[in-house]
């Protein structure tokens, strides 16, 4: 039977879109609460803004596109890091339709400042006290050294012995050292861009709505409603924001939802087609195609291969 903490990664992966706190099951002992390798696929939904209950540090293994951390957007690219502590909003916009793969760690930051060796308090509590708020965003040029303990790390959790928490956890010490001292030399807004935080709040609600009566069926009506817009109005104002027409939308937001769950569930294509909003599964395959260019079966597939 699955552990309460197994439960709720898997409703992490299948809720992505969790529009608040993205709460993160906390271990009683130990400054790693988890390690996930993270591949988004086409169609990539802009996601929402939210924090965390704990520090999240992300490394970008491949794909490109925008984060939003804190008060600003940063440019990412294959071998950037993001570190989101506590209370830290962030979130990402994708450029083109292509596959972004991160990897993140989570760290118990309070047990990890409890126990925290005494060598290493000067630089890594300053470290921690200077991005408290703000967070932090280095270039893949600025972080030599990170990548390859991040592989480390992933390479001793998939030996699994008696030995690898300890060696996990020096490596962690390790990753916060070389994060900190390129951190000393990298002024923290010197990539990032003023964002406009109310590009989207014309149509917020809307995607509120989809958001949450996504397995429903959702009329047009009602999102325009939800706006306090005229239907012809907020098609426009929903194209022009977003890109697309809220049907398109509302379309791709379930594709997106059922590749979660084809990827993390051994439901049948039928059932993930009922649980994704589609009201027939002639509907979802062609959806699905449209989107995705293959079958539903033939994308679980691939992926189980990969």
């Amino acid at each position: 039977m699955p552990s309460s903490s197994d439960l709720e990664l898997r409703r992490q992966l299948e809720e992505p879109l969790n529009r608040e706190c993205r709460n993160y099951p906390i271990p009683e002992r130990g400054m790693l609460v988890t390690m996930l390798d993270s591949p988004y696929y086409p169609p990539l939904i802009a996601d929402a803004p939210h924090y965390h209950n704990c520090m999240e540090i992300g490394l970008c293994v491949s794909g490109s596109g925008f984060v939003r951390l804190h008060e600003k957007l940063y440019p990412f690219s294959a071998g950037s890091i993001v570190v989101a502590p506590r209370g830290v909003h962030h979130n990402q916009e994708y450029g083109d339709e292509q596959m972004i793969y991160w990897r993140y760690l989570v760290l118990n930051d309070d047990y990890l400042l409890r126990h925290l060796p005494e060598r290493y308090q000067t630089s890594i509590l300053a470290f921690f006290d200077s991005i408290r708020t703000t967070g932090l965003f280095l270039e893949s040029s600025q972080m030599s050294g990170v990548d390859a303990v991040m592989q480390l790390m992933f390479d001793l959790r998939r030996r699994g012995d008696g030995e690898s928490s300890q060696e996990l956890e020096l490596c962690v010490l390790l990753l916060l050292q070389l994060i900190a001292r390129h951190a000393q030399s990298t002024p923290l807004d010197a990539a990032g861009e003023s964002i406009d935080a109310q590009q989207r709040q014309p149509i917020e609600a809307a995607l509120a709505y989809v958001y949450e009566h996504y397995k429903e069926d959702i009329q047009i009506s009602k999102l325009a409603k939800s706006c306090s817009m005229s239907e012809s109005y907020f098609r426009k104002q929903f194209l022009k924001i977003m890109g697309q027409s809220p049907l398109e939308y509302v379309n791709a937001y379930r594709i997106h939802r059922s590749m979660n769950l084809l990827r993390t569930t051994s439901d049948s294509i039928q059932n993930i087609a009922a649980r994704s909003g589609f009201s027939s599964i002639a509907a979802f395959n062609r959806n699905f195609r449209r989107h995705a260019g293959v079958s539903p079966s033939q994308w679980r597939q691939t992926r189980k291969q990969k």
